[in-house]
């Protein structure tokens, strides 16, 4: 079966569930995260993404776009055997595409270290050291979404 993308903020309760599920597995039990640092309550405020491969859920992330124009990109997370298939590429594409949608100029990520180099492969620029939250090393990241095409492409002289 091919991989099928639900891309919304309105994902149905059912649909949420499977998200957190994901998250649990990858947070909670992959990584010893405790589960209130996951379910942090911002859950409502957030557009979330949720990619299902071979009609399973495979990958989640949410955005939080405040008025000021930052969106906070969090809890991107793909199960261990779907990763390595440009899940997470999707998620995190997705969840961009939502922010600009509502507005926002800025985006802001806290992955892990060691996702340093996948995230600048998607145009991220590390602007902070690290930062240590239960036991994990993470670092803060930033890219700014351009409001026109124009400025995504050089001018022809």
């Amino acid at each position: 079966m091919e991989d099928q993308t639900t891309i919304t903020g309105d994902l149905t309760p059912e649909e949420l569930e499977v998200a957190f599920a994901i998250r649990h597995e990858v947070f909670v039990r992959g990584q010893g995260i405790p589960e209130e640092l996951d379910r942090d309550g911002r859950d409502r405020s957030a557009r979330h993404v949720l990619v299902y491969s071979g009609g399973r859920g495979a990958a989640t992330g949410r955005v939080i776009v405040a008025a000021s124009g930052e969106a906070t990109l969090a809890r991107v997370a793909v199960i261990r055997n779907c990763r390595g298939r440009g899940l997470g590429r999707r998620v995190v594409e997705e969840l961009e595409a939502i922010a600009k949608a509502a507005g926002a100029t800025t985006l802001r990520l806290r992955p892990h270290h060691y996702l340093e180099a996948f995230y600048e492969s998607l145009g991220y620029e590390t602007v902070s050291g690290t930062d240590f939250v239960a036991g994990h090393k993470l670092i803060t990241m930033t890219t700014r979404i351009p409001r026109h095409r124009e400025e995504t492409t050089e001018q022809s002289a």
